[in-house]
């Protein structure tokens, strides 16, 4: 252990939570201008999800950012996907096909990562081992 630093790992109570990362990336003016306009929409439409229970929005460039989220069960995110915003969102990408690009990957929670001095990520749904 680090001297004066709390390190911890959470217990992995159940197999149904579930760890979500897209990115979204400007490919040309129309997209930058959507990304900077949404964003901030975006990040609050999933903290105030009900099935969400931590989002982490990060900026890799002026042009790119990538979000971790986390989720109750997929369940809970696919009721993200089917409610309103995101589908204006899928809206937007129909019309202008080439504005953005974007990946979406997601994997359940298997086991617990590594928490120092905070309460993050799983740590924020499970407890504390030990």
């Amino acid at each position: 252990m680090l001297p004066g630093h709390l390190i911890y790992e959470v217990d992995i109570t159940n197999r149904e939570s579930i760890v979500f990362i897209n990115s979204i990336k400007a490919r040309n003016l129309r997209g930058f201008c959507w990304l900077w306009i949404n964003l901030p929409r975006i990040i609050r439409s999933v903290k105030r999800h009900r099935g969400a229970y931590e989002c982490i929005p990060a900026l890799v460039s002026p042009v790119q950012v990538v979000m971790v989220s986390y989720w109750y069960g997929y369940g809970e995110l696919g009721d993200y996907n089917k409610g309103e915003y995101h589908q204006s969102f899928g809206r937007f990408v129909a019309k202008h096909p080439q504005a953005l690009g974007m990946f979406f990957e997601h994997f359940p929670a298997e086991r617990s990562g590594k928490y120092i001095n905070g309460v993050f990520g799983l740590g924020k749904n499970f407890r504390r081992k030990g």
